[in-house]
């Protein structure tokens, strides 16, 4: 018997939702851990590592975390190439502004631009969603240090402490527990090497594990730091 529901890509099923959209959830469910936080020096996040090959030629600093501007960030989980499309699109989107306005992009209209190609990919027929979460953190004058989760359908939402990917409930369980608004930057590294050793058990942690800060240098000029694998290492044996 014919089913009386038209199942595309972009329609609603009987109980209202898209199909493929549960899907794209479905794989960041099982995709790489991110953790990211909002502190008052800046914003810490950490994700799973992966090496780059050594014949690779990108300018990207990790497989995982990715710049769209000096002053902001994006953590992927998920489908890596629907995620490297955001990217470079974010990237050329913020170029453009620079050249036009002649200064940085706002961090939340990127965020928007990011969204609205996201939401667009939910009602175009023969397209599906992107099967990628972005967490986008960075900083403006306006509003300081700011964390924002996308999602597949296009819709985000502001964070202070946010964990995104496999394990995701048990993570944010765990950061709602350690996190307060006066976290200093060594507690929130030990909160996040908290969440990821639970699931890794190793002290050599910085085989598995990225950890990048963003904040401002002694002139107050915003830099995103990369912690070594030896200070990796020695944050797990001081835990």
């Amino acid at each position: 018997m014919p089913s009386k529901l038209d199942f595309k890509t972009t329609s609603f099923d009987g109980e209202g939702r898209i199909s493929q959209l549960e899907f794209s959830m479905e794989t960041i469910n099982s995709g790489n851990p991110v953790i990211a936080i909002k502190i008052k020096e800046g914003i810490v996040i950490a994700t799973g590592k992966n090496d780059l090959p050594f014949y690779s030629d990108s300018f990207q600093f990790s497989t995982k975390i990715f710049l769209l501007e000096e002053n902001i960030f994006c953590a992927i989980t998920g489908s890596n190439p629907d995620a490297q499309a955001l990217v470079d699109n974010a990237r050329i989107q913020a170029q453009q502004f620079k050249q036009i306005f002649q200064e940085i992009i706002p961090l939340k209209k990127i965020v928007n631009i990011i969204c609205d190609i996201k939401q667009k990919f939910t009602q175009t027929g023969g397209k599906r969603p992107f099967g990628t979460s972005l967490i986008i953190g960075g900083f403006d004058s306006v509003n300081g240090f700011q964390i924002f989760r996308t999602e597949p359908s296009g819709n985000y939402s502001e964070w202070k402490a946010v964990a995104v990917g496999s394990n995701s409930i048990t993570n944010q369980s765990i950061l709602d527990e350690g996190f307060t608004i006066d976290l200093p930057l060594e507690n929130a590294l030990q909160l996040i090497l908290k969440i990821f050793y639970k699931k890794i058990k190793s002290f050599r942690l910085s085989n598995k594990i990225e950890i990048f800060i963003l904040k401002h240098d002694d002139k107050q000029k915003i830099v995103i730091n990369c912690l070594s694998p030896k200070e990796i290492d020695s944050l797990v044996l001081n835990r």
